[in-house]
């Protein structure tokens, strides 16, 4: 029988399982969160930064303005394949007393309840302050400030010694500190997602030099060729044209694959059997014959499909239609032909639903394409923090898992007209802090969370600045991580900087990122080769400055 121990305000025993928490349904956690709250006496907190772990730092937006600034949440990525380090920081006022609670996220089921998604938290420890039991080996300074019993762990391994501490959102621990005016404290911790009763994983595969596996080493530097073949008949949305020269032009920079989005679902005729135009395919054939003859891969997607998105019951029958053309259309062409099932399934696409599609559609392409390698990605515009839910045949060992990563997004996206007035703040430099502080554009002052984030901006050093390696790190940190664990190449089908940035800033990000990809091992393609993201400058015949060398270091620039 599993056993757990359970204490309340006096109580230090153990006990039967107490059972999930009436009316929760139970999920796998994908964050760790810890809320500060400091008395009145500390008068507020500042330089508040999640300092790794990948994670964030807000303030308590629902509390009223003298409220927030004595409270900070910070909250980072978890799995339940591994212990997390983490860690916060932050500056009081003055001396006084602040509460420090361990939870889980907020996260409400489709039925409206919260979802019951329990943390493990262990080897807790603080500098700066002096905390009682850090190791959760006894109760001693903890308790459920909520009442009720609190949990320690016992039957998931500790990150150390024989206990960790188990919550949740409803179910936290809490414990205070004293600490100093002006005096940074630093909070460190390993975190871990609980395992649910009942939980079924994705199967794991042994083999790392599978068919998928040898497509992604054929797959590891690309480039999108974006907004031509996206747009819907008789709309120009600047990618284009795309011919000879170009395909000439990506070998000789280097790259060895494109990402080629195409928005099939805009070029068919009336339901059911939505046949795509013949146009349509000769315009296609010609990019991707194009590149095949000069030796760069090509990943072919199916992007755009906004109906199905919104609605994937009622559309997937088209689907389904058009991969069935796809497949025949395509049968026969070389193995560096790969196809992507769907670009970033959001909304209504979440990863759940995909799992049923991919269990449906794969077997589906595997009567014409029993080898080509197909790329699959999780919902959430395919989120690295996703991939947890993920759900993958067991019998298909040729898919390659793709993901996008497009942190730090203010910085990333900065002027972009169709991400909203979150992005309309400019003169980001990459990396933070800026030489002088940036006040938010009019349009995003009234949002709390491009407030708080250039705060922080503004103000932290580059080892704790949230426009820096650290939005992405921990991240590809983690998709490596999953990819070992569960056997599953990843493979990061987008990332970029618009081109509003100024080009050092776009270098040095560039640079950074794909140091932080080849040291994990993950293929890419960046966004894009000469629209909006642009890596070539269709001007001047040439890469944009710094890029080349940023993605390319010591490539020779003569033609191959």
């Amino acid at each position: 029988m599993r056993t757990h121990l359970v204490i309340g305000a006096s109580l230090f025993a153990l006990m039967a399982h107490p059972g999930h928490a009436r009316g929760n349904p139970p999920n796998l956690a994908a964050q760790a969160r810890l809320d500060v709250n400091a008395s009145p006496e500390v008068g507020s907190l500042r330089q508040g930064s999640a300092v790794f772990g990948g994670g964030q730092a807000l303030r308590m937006n629902w509390l009223g303005e003298a409220e927030q600034r004595r409270t900070y949440v910070a909250h980072w990525p978890i799995a339940h394949i591994r212990w997390s380090e983490v860690g916060f920081r932050f500056v009081p006022a003055s001396n006084g007393v602040i509460a420090l609670d361990l939870l889980g996220p907020w996260e409400k089921s489709p039925g409206g309840a919260l979802y019951l998604q329990e943390v493990l938290w262990d080897a807790l420890t603080v500098s700066g302050a002096v905390l009682t039991n850090g190791g959760f080996e006894q109760p001693a300074g903890w308790a459920n400030p909520w009442g009720g019993p609190v949990l320690f762990e016992q039957d998931q391994p500790a990150r150390e010694g024989a206990r960790s501490a188990r919550v949740w959102h409803d179910r936290r621990l809490r414990t205070s500190l004293r600490v100093t005016g002006g005096q940074e404290v630093t909070v460190r911790a390993w975190v871990r997602a609980r395992v649910p009763d009942g939980y079924v994983d994705q199967p794991r595969l042994a083999d790392t030099n599978s068919a998928a596996h040898r497509t992604a080493r054929k797959f590891m530097r690309g480039v999108n060729f974006s907004n031509f073949f996206e747009a819907p008949a008789g709309e120009d949305w600047g990618g284009g044209p795309l011919g000879t020269s170009d395909f000439a032009a990506v070998r000789a920079q280097g790259f060895d694959h494109v990402r080629l989005p195409v928005s099939w679902n805009y070029h068919t005729g009336p339901g059911p059997t939505y046949t795509i135009s013949n146009a349509f395919f000769t315009q296609v054939d010609a990019v991707v014959t194009g590149l095949l003859a000069r030796g760069v891969n090509v990943l072919l997607n199916l992007h755009h499909f906004n109906e199905f998105y919104a609605d994937p019951a009622g559309w997937t029958n088209k689907l389904y239609a058009l991969w069935d053309q796809l497949a025949v259309h395509y049968d026969g062409y070389p193995d560096g032909l790969a196809f992507e099932i769907l670009n970033e399934p959001h909304d209504n696409a979440t990863t759940e639903v995909m799992n049923g599609i991919y269990a449906h559609l794969l077997p589906r392409l595997r009567l014409t394409h029993p080898q080509r390698t197909l790329f699959v990605g999780p919902g959430q515009w395919s989120s690295i923090e996703q991939l947890p839910a993920l759900r993958l045949p067991a019998d298909d060992r040729n898919l390659v898992v793709t993901v996008h990563n497009y942190q730090p997004f203010y910085f990333t996206h900065q002027g972009a007209s169709w991400t909203g007035p979150s992005t309309a703040t400019t003169n980001l430099v990459y990396p933070g802090p800026p030489p002088r502080p940036v006040v938010p554009h009019p349009d995003a002052a009234g949002d709390r969370g491009v407030v708080a984030w250039l705060e922080r901006y503004n103000t932290l050093p580059r080892a704790d600045n949230p426009c820096s390696s650290n939005a992405f790190e921990q991240s590809f940190c983690y998709a490596r991580d999953w990819s070992d664990y569960y056997g599953r190449p990843i493979y990061v089908g987008e990332f970029g900087a618009f081109h509003v940035a100024d080009q050092a800033s776009r270098a040095r990000f560039y640079r950074e990122m794909r140091e932080s990809l080849d040291r994990h091992g993950l293929g890419w393609a960046i966004w894009d080769w000469k629209s909006g993201f642009f890596f070539w400058d269709r001007k001047t015949g040439a890469p944009a400055p710094g890029l080349r060398e940023a993605l390319f270091p010591g490539l020779s620039t003569r033609a191959r």
